[in-house]
């Protein structure tokens, strides 16, 4: 049996939602990431603005991630 492990990178996914509809979706750098989100948390105050990290198959080569 193989078993497939995920790991953190050092990316994060943030996402702008407007309901369940999201209206942007951006991945950059665990940095970047954290000023985009605080940027979108400004710019859409009433909407709900998320931040995940993105995972990645361990044993995957760098630079297909």
């Amino acid at each position: 049996m193989t078993e497939s492990f995920e790991i953190p990178a050092s990316h994060r996914r943030v996402r702008v939602w407007f309901g369940a509809t999201t209206i942007a979706d951006h991945t950059a750098t665990a940095d970047q990431a954290a000023q985009y989100e605080e940027a979108m948390r400004r710019r859409f105050a009433s909407l709900r603005v998320t931040s995940e990290p993105v995972l990645v198959a361990a044993g995957m080569p760098e630079r297909s991630r």
